[in-house]
């Protein structure tokens, strides 16, 4: 139950962060290289975003508000957590979880890219 929750929070950590870093609904150029981050939508009760990692792509920490994450396609990350083990989410595509508030870091440990759609509650 407990390493349950903790994979949940990473992964709607991930899917917070994607929607925190883009500010327009255009494509921007993003702080962390492989990253990619897509503003669907926003408004001022929701940002839905879609996040793109490269294989080896690493956001930095950075903080997200509730959230939700749904896996486009499948998913393998580290999650890290300050003062936390980090551990290592796996979703399938079609899987979707939900988040509280976080501040992490994530790694795409995987061998392909990855790409999931972030909901972020304000």
């Amino acid at each position: 139950m407990k390493k349950l929750m903790l994979v949940m929070l990473s992964v709607i950590t991930i899917m917070t962060f994607v929607a925190v870093q883009t500010t327009s609904a255009q494509d921007k150029k993003q702080p962390w290289p492989g990253v990619t981050v897509k503003v669907l939508t926003e408004n001022d009760k929701v940002k839905i975003s879609e996040a793109t990692f490269a294989p080896g792509a690493i956001a930095d920490w950075h903080s997200h508000p509730q959230h939700t994450v749904y896996a486009i396609t499948d998913i393998k990350i580290k999650v890290e957590i300050k003062d936390k083990e980090a551990s290592t989410v796996e979703m399938k595509a079609g899987q979707a979880m939900w988040s509280a508030a976080v501040t992490h870091k994530i790694t795409n440990v995987g061998k392909k890219p990855l790409t999931m759609i972030v909901t972020e509650i304000k």
